[in-house]
């Protein structure tokens, strides 16, 4: 069986609604926009990585004053045979060029690191959307608690108007001599408590409102669309055969990948690193004084092309302790990865007790209303033919708004819990 609870209140034609107020937070939120920026920091990142593979050119360039004439370029014997006319000499040495490296073997790190940022990019947008999972719940849920105190103060208004006029009929009687002063004064007492309860339900709606309007990254919120809550018997499963396939239970398993490639990184140092580099450029000066061609400037055309290797042989433990805090990180991963399988059934027990309770307190309040309901009219027809005093009547009329109150909350409850358990299965964006 569906139960329903509908809510009016008073608004503008074309009022906010529950969809409209998750799309915007989607939209606009700073905190989604923010996982959203991380997400580009990852592909970018990625695209450095990869970069690398295909090495660096760089543009060289030097000068450089000796206390002694230097010559542009090495000394051979043929330079020295031509006479030293031919050799140009300077204390000035300009030096211009271009170099190209690129690295042949790292010991498998370059590879380890594109596979940790292709990986960081995956994680990236797992948390995207276990991001907008949460702000679509946080969204849902402060909605909902804002319907529940606007429908609560709504019948705390009528609760409000009841007691008043019941409040007018008191001082008239008193007039007329039928009742006594301390009944009015117990009837007035009343209204300023319900009044004073009512303050505080619009004070709590200021504040839930605020924080939506946050969550959207608005100023004001907009009037409210009035909604359904339907009530609707669950049926409790584990939902067991579902973890395994959550973005959270992803989100550790790329997490347990990532420190695997990071201790291959680490490992990458025990080996050779070999890399190929070359230079093509032009040294040139102003022949010294010392030069049968002083004051000339000369310019020699120089190139080289070489592979260079350097290997780590022994550094006091300084690899090996790298390798086991990337090695102890990635089984704190695996112990985060159980942990959060754990979690995620701990949590759907709880929301489908909650849903349950919520359900039981439902039905419980809804039959109580009905009875306190019963029991404040024959109350008053006691209370008008004398046989009950005037606390009797407001405590039943108390019991009865406070039973309305818990009924109204039951519901709001429920379907809370309804949009927790959607989280915790990542189905927010699904409904």
């Amino acid at each position: 069986m569906i139960q329903i609870i509908i809510v009016f209140f008073t608004g503008e034609a074309c009022a906010f609604t529950m969809e409209d107020a998750v799309g915007f937070a989607l939209t606009n939120n700073l905190n989604l926009q923010k996982q959203q920026m991380n997400k580009k920091f990852s592909d970018n990142d990625l695209l450095g990585k990869k970069s690398q593979n295909f090495g660096r050119i760089a543009m060289l360039s030097s000068y450089t004053h000796y206390n002694r004439p230097r010559t542009l370029v090495p000394m051979t014997p043929a330079l020295i045979i031509g006479g030293s006319s031919e050799v140009s000499t300077t204390k000035d040495i300009f030096v211009t060029g271009i170099m190209y490296e690129i690295p042949l073997f790292t010991g498998f790190a370059q590879k380890s690191s594109i596979k940790i940022a292709s990986l960081q990019k995956k994680i990236a947008g797992s948390a995207i959307k276990l991001t907008r999972e949460k702000l679509i719940y946080n969204v849902k849920t402060i909605y909902i608690n804002i319907l529940a105190l606007q429908s609560q103060n709504e019948a705390q208004q009528l609760y409000i108007k009841a007691l008043q006029g019941f409040y007018n009929v008191i001082i008239q009687e008193v007039i007329l001599g039928r009742r006594a002063v301390v009944e009015q004064l117990k009837a007035a007492a009343e209204v300023e408590n319900a009044k004073a309860f009512a303050g505080e339900i619009c004070g709590n709606i200021t504040i839930v409102k605020a924080t939506l309007a946050a969550l959207l990254n608005i100023d004001k919120l907009p009037v409210l669309e009035k909604t359904a809550i339907k009530v609707i018997p669950h049926e409790i499963s584990d939902y067991s055969h579902e973890i395994k396939k959550l973005e959270q239970y992803r989100l550790k398993k790329l997490n347990i990948e990532k420190n695997e490639n990071l201790v291959q990184k680490a490992r990458a140092a025990l080996f050779p690193q070999i890399a190929f580099n070359t230079f093509y450029g032009h040294n040139f000066g102003p022949n010294d004084s010392s030069n049968p061609n002083s004051g000339d400037w000369e310019n020699k055309e120089v190139w080289q092309a070489g592979f260079n290797l350097k290997w780590n042989i022994f550094d006091f433990g300084s690899k090996k302790s790298k390798i086991q805090k990337a090695k102890i990180r990635k089984q704190q991963s695996l112990l985060e990865k159980r942990n959060t399988e754990l979690e995620i059934k701990k949590k759907i027990i709880k929301a489908n007790t909650e849903i349950k309770t919520a359900m039981n307190r439902y039905y419980s309040a809804k039959a109580e209303l009905a009875m306190t309901r019963k029991v404040e009219i024959i109350e008053q027809v006691r209370f008008d033919n004398g046989v009950i005093s005037i606390n009797d009547l407001l405590y039943v009329r108390a019991r009865n708004q406070q039973t309305l109150s818990r009924f109204i909350n039951a519901g709001y409850t429920y379907q809370s819990a309804q949009f927790y358990l959607d989280y915790l299965l990542e189905n927010g964006e699904k409904r």
